[in-house]
């Protein structure tokens, strides 16, 4: 059937007003109250000219309405009948439409059917790492992308997550498992390395600061340790020391004793001496000997006192 071009014809409408006798009209009677004053004696014919002008105001109003509606009762019964022309359009487009919709949704649906079998012969392996949902290209239903493309697509997309996880493992980072997890979500390589290397940043950063803790540890037992020997040492020396000092009080304190028995039994023998060379009469007589000695002041001192005890007399010349 030929196409058909509905023929559409407009004439163009005229309404005449008096908008110039009008605009006189109006003009000459602000001009005759703009300079008027009214009071309490002139209020009522104020307001019975203000009544009178609103009535006209109405009418012209109420006659340009009636005017508008009647002007445009063409055009809308143009628009009305137009709408059954443009509805009645519309029952063919929709039912070849329909029938061109779903002869294109089976076509996709076979598309589909055929998308899944290249899936499987592509990533049978990967499937799990590579879901068909997670890399499905609606593009690939498109009549003119032939299966060529959608395995080459298929392949290359495998090959870039093969190579994305082995390089993952090639780091060998403690979080590998996650990593290749959070790089199977998104399958964004650089955002996952940086992941790795966030974390091994956060780790080597752990392991500086407890390699220092553990190293001040290190020094303050070294220096608790070096502490604790020296006043081990000291308190050793102290012992020795005052071991030592009461070893020498008590060799004093024995020799002071024994000196002292000594000097005792000195002076108890001397006194037996010195008493058994006493005389037993001194009242005889008595001669005048000199001697010249040569003593230390501490024999002289002794001899003196010896020279007293024996009753002789003597004087130092």
């Amino acid at each position: 059937m030929e196409n058909y071009e509905v023929q559409v014809q407009q004439q163009t409408g005229k309404i005449t007003c008096d908008f110039e006798g009008a605009k006189a009209y109006l003009s000459a009677r602000l001009d005759e109250y703009r300079n008027v004053v009214f009071t309490e004696d002139s209020k009522k014919d104020a307001k019975a000219t203000v009544a009178s002008l609103r009535k006209e105001k109405k009418a012209f109003a109420d006659k340009v309405k009636e005017v508008r509606d009647e002007y445009m009762k063409p055009l809308q019964e143009f628009a009305d009948k137009a709408k059954e022309l443009v509805d009645m359009y519309d029952q063919p487009i929709n039912f070849i439409n329909e029938q061109v919709s779903a002869f294109e949704q089976r076509r996709i649906e076979e598309k589909r059917l055929q998308i899944n079998e290249l899936y499987q012969d592509c990533l049978g392996d990967m499937q799990k790492e590579l879901p068909l949902q997670k890399i499905y290209n609606s593009k690939w239903e498109n009549s003119t992308v032939n299966p060529t493309q959608i395995r080459r697509e298929m392949m290359e997309r495998k090959e870039t997550v093969k190579q994305g996880m082995e390089a993952i493992r090639q780091m060998h980072s403690d979080v590998e498992d996650r990593a290749i997890s959070m790089f199977l979500e998104s399958y964004d390589l650089t955002k996952t390395i940086l992941y790795i290397n966030q974390y091994q940043q956060q780790q080597n950063e752990i392991r500086a600061r407890e390699q220092e803790r553990i190293r001040r540890e290190e020094e303050e037992r070294i220096r608790r340790e070096e502490r604790m020997k020296l006043e081990a040492e000291q308190r050793e020396r102290e012992a020795l020391e005052k071991a030592e000092r009461e070893k020498q009080e008590a060799i004093a304190a024995a020799e002071a004793e024994k000196q002292a028995a000594v000097q005792q039994a000195i002076e108890e023998t001397a006194q037996e001496v010195i008493d058994s060379m006493i005389p037993a009469d001194l009242e005889g007589e008595s001669n005048l000997y000199e001697y010249r000695l040569a003593l230390t002041a501490d024999a002289k001192e002794k001899l003196e006192t010896y020279l007293t005890s024996v009753g002789i007399d003597w004087e130092l010349i």
